[in-house]
């Protein structure tokens, strides 16, 4: 297994490196300067070229991306343009709600979505499986804005059971005051990811059911459920596992609309906030933050996926 997982990070090594490159010389070809942006378009020239010639900015590109790569390899960031403070605590200090709502979507997403896929396949075929396919369909169709402006007006305006914006932290308010605020975007998240686990769920059963030993055990009388539950959702896991891993990185870095409707201190509205500003040094960091947690969140998929398939940890071995 540690030979695997060395393995699978060497793979992942060369989309990072792809990353790196790419928010930096992207980033800067970018439409628009943030010394103007910080500044104003009023301010006088001379102290426009003093700030862009502290930041380093008059440099060649090529020199800028040398500097950068060495501070990278330091695990430093550089400082916000715009904040004026060290990327990496700025970064820190965001992702705790983004975390908390990724873990409470996911956890939504796979109560809902698992059950919803094997109801659909034990009445596969017949009216309930039509009707249940509407809420999946619903929930891979349906913008999260719309959504959100929904689940909003139902249940924070009409009936005041969850706040409409805002974030407590848990080292001032506690957990349960911050699960609290991020119960309603969580369960937003939730209901537009379960469809994705529900038919995923259908699917994978669905072609399990279809093996010749299953057909088997219904000829030794095993009963449906039994065939279903146990042996079916069993050997179907791996490709449910690799759908609720997509999903949740997915949210980790699609959180942006959901954080910004809510005013969700999170590392997606830092995202946002560093475009709109021009911040280099915060754009490029969130970048390779994000894919860092792409990359870790696939290699946990892989190795979970050969936990519950002894199959494939023969293969690998």
């Amino acid at each position: 297994m540690g030979t695997y997982i060395v393995k699978r990070a060497i793979h992942s090594l060369p989309l990072l490196v792809m990353v790196i490159v790419f928010s930096f010389f992207v980033i800067h070809i970018m439409p628009g300067d943030p010394i103007r942006t910080l500044l104003g378009d009023q301010a006088p020239a001379e102290q426009v070229a003093r700030m862009t010639k502290n930041l380093g900015l008059d440099q060649p590109l090529v020199i800028q991306f040398i500097a950068w790569l060495k501070h990278l390899l330091h695990c430093n960031f550089g400082t916000s343009i715009s904040l004026g403070a060290p990327v990496f605590p700025l970064i820190l200090n965001r992702i705790e709600p983004t975390f908390i709502l990724g873990i409470l979507g996911t956890l939504i997403s796979v109560m809902v979505g698992i059950p919803l896929g094997i109801l659909s396949t034990r009445h596969h075929g017949k009216l309930a499986d039509n009707l249940l396919a509407l809420p999946v369909l619903i929930s891979i169709s349906v913008p999260a804005f719309w959504t959100a402006i929904l689940m909003i007006q139902l249940l924070a305006v009409k009936i005041h059971l969850f706040p409409v914006a805002g974030y407590h932290t848990i080292a001032k308010y506690g957990f349960l005051k911050a699960l609290y605020d991020l119960l309603l975007p969580g369960l937003i998240l939730g209901i537009m990811y379960c469809g994705q686990i529900a038919r995923m769920t259908k699917v994978s059963t669905l072609e399990i059911m279809s093996q010749n030993y299953l057909r088997t055990a219904r000829a030794a009388g095993i009963s449906e459920r039994k065939v279903i539950y146990y042996y079916a959702l069993k050997n179907s896991l791996p490709s449910i596992i690799v759908v609720i891993g997509y999903s949740f990185a997915s949210m980790l870095a699609g959180a942006v609309v959901i954080e910004q409707i809510f005013n969700i201190p999170g590392l997606g509205n830092l995202t946002i906030t560093s475009i709109l500003n021009r911040d280099y040094p915060v754009i490029q960091a969130t970048l390779i933050f994000i894919t860092v947690i792409f990359i870790m969140i696939n290699m946990l998929t892989d190795i979970l996926c050969v936990y519950v398939n002894p199959k494939i940890k023969q293969d690998i071995e």
